[in-house]
């Protein structure tokens, strides 16, 4: 049997991992000094806890890293220590919004180990009742490997064997969903503030109703995320960084999604 373990239990890792499980993989995690809101969250999608981080390495045949992006590397670094000259080793897996340059660069901390490493993007949401879950795109050498999973309710997408192909369509993507909303959220701020916000939502509902939709949708569903956007912004930054302009665009991003994560959590703490 399949055995997977899964670092990072947000709603996407403790999703993903639901998932599995209920495919018939055995799926497991650390709940090592986590949250009791993880907690609840694997508890909820059937997933084992493995004890510490070095026990899920040995009980696993693949590792999915599904953390914020300013610890992909940090999360890394701790598998190889553990992994490191274990016979049978796990594939890792790097599940994270990071630029092609920065997955590489972690592909190369990995297998300097010599250990496998693969480049994996996540596009869409987290599974829910309605929804079956995202497409996940993968590159590396043992992708294949990774391509199995679609045995066990995910949605993988092989690309190639070029480790940074995968993050590079993640960093599009994302570029254009996370930016657009950002964009709405901004200017839904400034009608507020210049008070003309009655009839600006009403010129735009009627004009233009797609935007207006994706709008309603997304900006609330944003705030509780908006402090795992503000790395994510800074890499594609980087993976845009051949232009100058548009690497500043995406700088601007993180600092708008920063503050309004401080912001939420000043109002939390009130």
């Amino acid at each position: 049997m399949i055995r997977i373990g899964m670092i990072g239990t947000g709603e996407m890792g403790s999703g993903l991992a639901g998932v599995l499980a209920a495919s018939g993989a055995a799926v497991a995690t650390s709940l090592t000094g986590r949250s009791a809101a993880s907690r609840e969250r694997i508890a909820r999608a059937g997933v084992a806890d493995a004890g510490d981080l070095a026990a899920l390495v040995r009980a696993s045949t693949i590792v999915l890293s599904v953390v914020p992006p300013d610890q992909a590397q940090s999360v890394a670094e701790s598998f190889v220590e553990l992994a490191a000259g274990q016979p049978d080793a796990p594939l890792f897996v790097d599940c994270n919004a990071i630029a092609p340059a920065t997955a590489k660069r972690i592909a190369a901390i990995v297998t300097g180990a010599g250990l496998r490493f693969l480049d994996a993007g996540i596009i869409g949401g987290a599974p829910r009742s309605d929804y079956s879950g995202p497409q996940i795109y993968a590159s590396g050498p043992d992708v294949a490997e990774f391509d199995a999973l679609n045995q066990y309710g995910l949605h993988v997408r092989p690309m190639s064997t070029t480790v940074g192909d995968a993050s590079s369509i993640k960093m599009c993507y994302a570029g254009i969903s996370k930016g657009i909303t950002g964009i709405g959220t901004a200017m839904y701020a400034c009608a507020e503030q210049s008070g003309i916000q009655e009839a600006f939502l009403a010129e735009l509902s009627t004009s233009q109703p797609e935007l207006f939709a994706i709008f309603s949708r997304q900006i609330p569903a944003m705030y509780p995320k908006a402090y795992r956007w503000v790395a994510e912004m800074l890499e594609i930054g980087s993976f845009a960084s051949a232009d100058p302009a548009v690497e500043s665009i995406y700088q601007g991003f993180s600092r708008f999604y920063a503050a309004i994560a401080e912001a939420r959590t000043a109002k939390d703490r009130a």
